[in-house]
């Protein structure tokens, strides 16, 4: 017996967004206006992939790598040297780099590519 071949089901769930989302024919009437005026422009506007990070995923990865580097490893030196200076660093790194960190690459990206939220 023969199977029934299953159709792609990337493609049903491509098309089922596409269908759902009332602000998709807007977005993409106003790119293909603008790609006529500044060809680079659809470059710094596409949409991103579903497998490519966010804004918000490098932001919480450079907080975490941040308050690991600078924070928690000096902290945990520190107290098993007895070194103030590390303790010092550890604890500043471990209190202001989990807000700080994901700010600046914020402010970094929106400066890159000031159109992408």
């Amino acid at each position: 017996m023969e199977q029934p071949e299953e159709p792609d089901r990337a493609a049903e769930e491509i098309a089922a967004e596409r269908a759902v989302d009332p602000y998709r024919a807007p977005f993409d009437a106003m790119v293909r206006a603008l790609a006529v005026q500044d060809p680079r422009f659809v470059r710094r506007v596409s949409v991103p992939r579903a497998r490519r990070l966010g804004v918000g995923h490098l932001m919480l990865l450079a907080g975490l790598v941040s308050t690991l580097l600078v924070g928690v490893l000096p902290l945990a030196v520190g107290v098993h040297t007895g070194s103030v200076v590390l303790l010092v660093i550890g604890a500043l790194g471990s209190t202001l780099l989990p807000a700080g960190a994901p700010l600046a690459v914020r402010i970094v990206l929106h400066r890159m590519r000031p159109l992408m939220r």
